[in-house]
């Protein structure tokens, strides 16, 4: 599995775009090939700073899903603008239930 995760900051006066912008990559992603798991929330002591996560089958589904148009134009219209980040990647191999199922 292929995994990443960081965060974002973006500008105060841009928030409910940000939001909305966030609303919809997450609903597209989460439809892709190969998604296991993609989220974004808000950091509780850093208002407009959001952390994400998302964890792929495989390298190129997560490859793919980066070349989505839909991804692009995320990319482009708004990860421009951020005001700091951070982001790693992961490599993980494997999951199991803490539930036993």
């Amino acid at each position: 599995m292929h995994a990443l995760s960081g965060y974002l900051e973006f500008p105060e006066d841009q928030r409910e775009a940000t939001l909305t912008a966030l609303r919809d990559v997450c609903a597209r992603s989460r439809q892709d090939a190969g998604c296991i798991d993609y989220w974004w929330a808000e950091d509780v002591e850093q208002p407009n700073r959001f952390h994400f996560f998302e964890c792929w089958e495989t390298l190129a589904a997560f490859e793919s899903h980066q070349a989505q148009p839909y991804e692009l134009a995320f990319m482009a219209e708004h990860v421009s603008r951020i005001t700091g980040f951070d982001a790693h990647t992961l490599d993980i191999a494997g999951r199991d239930s803490v539930l036993g199922g």
